[in-house]
This record gives C-alpha cells, structure tokens and sequence, in this order.
C-alpha cells in the first residue's frame, strides 16, 4: 500500500482524486463542496480562458504537433503544466506576468489540450524533447522555464537531457509542487504491480465529470480556504483529459528518479511548494532543493498543489523577481541573450 499511496501522490491530482473517497465518506465529501462553494469567491463567473496574443504549432522531434499560446514582450517565461492539464493553468499568469515586461508562453504537453499525441504513451524523454522544441522553434533565449508536478518533472529530464541546450536558452529554473523521484522508483516489480492497478481503475475523467463528486477530488489538489472558481477550473481540465493521456503519464511517472542526476545541473533554481500539498508533499521539495547546486526553497504557508491559482500573486512575484536576478547576472557575466 506504500506504493500504491506514494504513486497517487506523484500522479498528480487525476490519480489522487480516488485518495479522497478513501478518505472520506461521501456524506462528509458533499458538506464540504457546499462549505467551499459558500466561501466568498472574487474570481466567480470567471471562464478563465487565457488571453494570449498568438497561438503557435510546435513540430515535435517524432512528428508531433503542440499547442502553444504567447503573450507580452521581453524576456521569456516558459510555463509547463500538470498531469491532466492544460495552458488555462496558467490563465493568471497570462494576464499578470506579460503587464510585467515578460514574454510569457505556455503549451499544451502532448496529449494535453489542444496538443497531439499521447495515445501510444508518454515518455520523459519525449516530453524533454517537446521543451527543447519549443525553445527552439521560438528561439527562445534567456528564458525561465517554470514547471508544475509532471511539468517540473519535465523541466528537470530537460536540463539533465540537454545541458547545451539549457545553457544556451535558460536562465534559471523554477520548480513547483513536484518531485525527483518516487519511493518505488527502485522496484520494477513494484511498478508493475501499480501500474496495473491504475490501468484497471476508472477512467479519472469520467469521474470528475459529477459535478459534485468531480468538485470534492479536485480539491484534493487545494490547499486551506481555496476559491470553489479555481477548484472547478481544475475539475474542468482534468474532465477534458483522455484516460488513456492520464494512464500514460502516470506510467512516465512511476519510475522516474532524476536524483543523481539533478547535482550537474548548473543553472539558477527557485523551488517552491506549498506547505498543505498531499500530492507532492514539501519533503520532497526540500529534496530537490538539497541535490541541485544552486536552489533556494520557498514554502508558502496553507498553499495546496495548485499554487499558480491559489497564490497567484505570490507566485507571479517571485517568478518575476526570480527571472530578472538570473537575468542581470547572466548579462553581468556576458552569458546573457543577445
């Protein structure tokens, strides 16, 4: 069962929905959807669509097509979504970041969204791959790239993959509610095991499309207080995610650890978590920010999974303060963007 727990966390909020009904009964569940849906809520009504100035086709190593979307003028803020995700993770930031002087884009991981792939499986490589795409096809320089659960996973195969490319595109990195490694990551055998019994559970979008059972698992991803807007944008987006995209990236997930790697990587690193996140838990940040040279950690108080809607102010902040110090020093050293 260790396993098993340790595997939903990592699956990001999809896979740890079905942790809640273990936890609570239904009963329970329904008492508190009303109690969140009671909370005042400023962003209600909100359709929470990103605005962006251009939506651009990636072509992918395998033939593969992404979506992005790019807003704002300056220099470059790549942001990468979770597992069962899409761009309108980052519809806050879209709006915040680009009124700040960035050039901000968000894409859609294969399989996600409006991007193509996924149905054959996903693989970390593949997923590094799309990253070095994106970069490359927007020529982009100077940029942080900012990666949330699987999305953080991603952003670290991608440095560890491509030291070239990073150091030659990338300023700095920032890591949010994700993990290196799994504790199961060491037991093939145990893997199977897992990934046999996500295979075998119920479609997670078929689940969430109950708009009271969907609103209660996606709370999971929530920490303290969290507005029932933000919640039900995550029941959404998990909703519009295949079962099989789910399962594939659940499986890329099972047995990844990048921990010996993750010393070589020589780029400026901003972790940060909440301190109420059950899917990718502040020990594991605090990992993160022990293995890779350059890295502070920042824990915010209360903050759940989804810290980019949840403390979006905060978070644009130190994003934005986080890239304009990696900025000036890689300028400083003559490293920086032409």
């Amino acid at each position: 069962m260790a396993g098993r727990s340790t595997a939903l966390k990592v699956g990001g909020i999809a896979a740890g929905a079905s942790v809640a009904l273990a936890g609570l009964g239904y009963g329970i569940g329904r008492a508190a959807v009303a109690r969140d849906r009671r909370r005042p809520d400023p962003d209600a009504g909100d359709p929470f669509l990103p605005p962006y100035d251009e939506a651009i086709d990636v072509a992918t190593h395998d033939g593969r097509r992404l979506h992005a979307i790019v807003r704002g003028r300056g220099q470059p803020v790549v942001l990468l979504h979770g597992m069962s995700l899409s761009v309108r993770t980052w519809v806050k930031q879209l709006e915040a970041l680009p009124e700040d002087g960035f050039r901000v884009v968000a894409f859609d991981h294969r399989g996600h969204g409006g991007s193509e792939g996924g149905e054959d499986g996903l693989t970390l490589e593949d997923l590094a791959e799309d990253v070095r795409a994106v970069l490359e096809r927007l020529d982009l320089r100077d940029a942080v790239l900012v990666g949330h659960s699987l999305g953080g996973v991603v952003v670290q195969a991608f440095a560890v993959r491509f030291p070239q490319v990073a150091e030659q595109r990338v300023s700095g990195l920032v890591l949010l509610s994700t993990v290196a490694r799994t504790q199961i990551s060491g037991a093939p055998g145990l893997q199977r095991i897992v990934a046999g019994l996500f295979d075998r559970a119920p479609d997670p979008a078929g689940i969430v499309r109950h708009r009271n059972l969907g609103f209660l698992l996606a709370r999971v991803g929530f920490g303290r207080e969290p507005r029932a807007s933000h919640v039900e944008l995550a029941r959404e987006m998990i909703a519009e995610c295949r079962g099989a995209v789910t399962r594939g990236a659940t499986r890329a997930l099972l047995g990844v650890d990048l921990t010996g790697d993750l010393p070589r990587v020589a780029i400026p690193v901003r972790v940060v978590c909440g301190s109420a996140d059950v899917l990718s838990p502040p020990a594991e940040s605090r990992r993160l920010a022990r293995l890779l040279p350059d890295a502070r950690l920042v824990v915010l108080d209360g903050g759940g999974h989804m810290l980019m809607l949840e403390r979006a102010e905060e978070l644009d902040r130190l994003v934005a303060a986080f890239a304009r110090e990696v900025s000036r020093v890689r300028t400083a050293s003559g490293e920086g963007a032409p």
